[in-house]
């Protein structure tokens, strides 16, 4: 049972939670169903480029989000006392959550900006329609896990209550 006086901290961490996974996700689901698409209307040799220019501008607001999630959901696992969840299998939606945000930070903050962008680039200078379609299936992927892990979560936070 959770103490009445806690509930309004509660509240917000949940809120802060579910609101920064809502625009990361909704991001990635944006530029995955819109904007990737959409780049097939400009001329080759100019859409690898106007897609460096939006990933760019978005980055900055994921790596916002997914720090506001994994700060958010550690409090919510802190404060709900849900640490022996993780090693159960009753647990596993809450694993995943982790193992998908760790995905995300390592993406993020390592990958991306120390081996993607210029590995990306110099291919996109070779072979600009694969660059693409290969970007378009990563993020396809990614969003498919991503409705996974929620959908598991939703489930399995309920389960847990």
């Amino acid at each position: 049972m959770i103490a009445s006086g806690h509930w309004p901290v509660l509240a917000a961490l949940l809120a802060l939670h579910i609101l920064s996974v809502v625009f990361w996700i909704g991001g990635m689901g944006f530029v995955t169903v819109i904007v990737l698409p959409a780049l097939t209307r400009l001329p080759p040799g100019r859409r690898f480029p106007a897609f460096q220019e939006l990933e760019r501008r978005f980055a900055r607001a994921a790596q916002i989000l997914v720090i506001l999630t994994g700060a958010s959901g550690g409090a919510l696992i802190a404060r709900l006392h849900l640490q022996p969840l993780l090693d159960r299998t009753a647990g596993l939606w809450l694993d995943g959550m982790i193992a998908f945000w760790s995905f995300f930070v390592l993406l993020l903050f390592v990958l991306e900006p120390l081996v993607l962008h210029r590995r990306l680039a110099a291919q996109a200078q070779r072979d600009e329609p694969r660059v693409l379609t290969r970007l378009g299936r990563a993020h396809v992927i990614l969003l498919i896990l991503a409705v996974v892990v929620i959908a598991a979560a939703v489930l399995g936070a309920e389960g847990a209550a």
